[in-house]
């Protein structure tokens, strides 16, 4: 699939399809959601994590003890 459009062209379509979105989501009396990234922890992701890691430590420092 070749490509012949140029870096502004591309731009300008990007922005022009954000501008349609918009427009149809007043239209139909919609709100833009915008879902969070993908890395982004929050404070359940973060406990979890931290419970992990804790539990993971105290396994291999049991394992290490009993040598």
């Amino acid at each position: 699939m070749n490509d012949e459009r140029k870096f502004k062209e591309v731009i300008h379509t990007i922005k022009g399809a954000e501008k349609d979105k918009d427009k149809f989501l007043k239209a139909s009396r919609l709100e833009r959601h915008e879902g969070k990234t993908r890395f982004s922890f929050d404070s359940d992701d973060l406990i979890a994590l931290m419970a992990f890691a804790t539990i993971w430590l105290m396994m291999i420092l049991f394992f290490i003890g009993m040598r």
